[in-house]
């Protein structure tokens, strides 16, 4: 478990690296990642520290200089009553909980690339951010300003040859699904699945899902990461997906 928490690391690291504005290293267990106007700017803290308040204040600093909100990501296990008290009364109320999961792409069946329906395509859009990001307007309740910010950011790290891959699941030419995958050293992770609201719960983003996971693997990756909403957990965990670990998150507003 400890190497796979490992890798999880390195593929988290390597995301957020890629498609962030800026970066700051908070020590070697933490990191401050900043996407600015798309919304997701984070600390993550991935070992027990006893200088929690100094992380804060230089990782507040950071996201002040540029009027940005940002949440602190800690895993559940090392959020003991003296790290949640130097959270309280620093400011960090708890926003909710996402879950860190694994697949073992060597297990997993290729037998499984069946067509959805005959209306239904898959298709690469790296060069088509547009409509890999128009599915997700509707998923995460976003605006169109931030959503084209967060392609952007996207399109920068295809030009820096940060190693992303994007696709989108069609019905009748209309993206109605999308997802981003990050290969980095032959270790695999998922980002932004997002389904039209009007299509969720159907299937859509399960066919999408495992069509990139055979992609995945065609490219050599063994392991598969993903940070999840507690929601979206038995969808992952019908693809073979097992829990890591679980996260707390805390958010800080401007």
């Amino acid at each position: 478990m400890t190497d796979l928490i490992k890798l999880y690391r390195q593929a988290e690291d390597y995301f957020f690296r890629g498609i962030s504005s800026k970066c700051l290293d908070l020590g070697d267990d933490a990191h401050a990642y900043m996407t600015s106007g798309a919304e997701l700017n984070f600390i993550y803290i991935t070992q027990n520290t006893h200088v929690l308040d100094k992380i804060l204040i230089q990782g507040k600093q950071f996201f002040d200089d540029d009027n940005l909100s940002f949440d602190v990501i800690i895993p559940q296990d090392l959020c003991m009553p003296k790290m949640i008290d130097v959270l309280n009364t620093m400011g960090y109320p708890q926003k909710c909980k996402s879950v860190s999961m694994v697949v073992d792409l060597d297990k997993f069946a290729t037998d499984q690339t069946a067509s959805f329906d005959s209306e239904t395509t898959i298709k690469p859009n790296d060069d088509q951010l547009n409509d890999w990001m128009m599915p997700l307007i509707g998923a995460f309740e976003s605006t169109f300003e931030i959503c084209s910010i967060y392609a952007t950011t996207h399109a920068n790290a295809i030009k820096k040859n940060v190693n992303l891959r994007h696709f989108s699941l069609y019905k009748k030419e209309k993206p109605i699904a999308s997802i981003t995958l990050s290969m980095h050293d032959a270790i695999a992770r998922i980002d932004d699945v997002g389904t039209l609201p009007e299509f969720q719960g159907t299937g859509y983003a399960t066919h999408l899902m495992r069509y990139v996971l055979l992609e995945a693997k065609g490219l050599g990756a063994h392991h598969c990461f993903l940070e999840s909403s507690d929601s979206g957990l038995g969808v992952y965990q019908k693809l073979g997906f097992e829990l890591l670990f679980t996260n707390n998150i805390y958010s800080r507003k401007v």
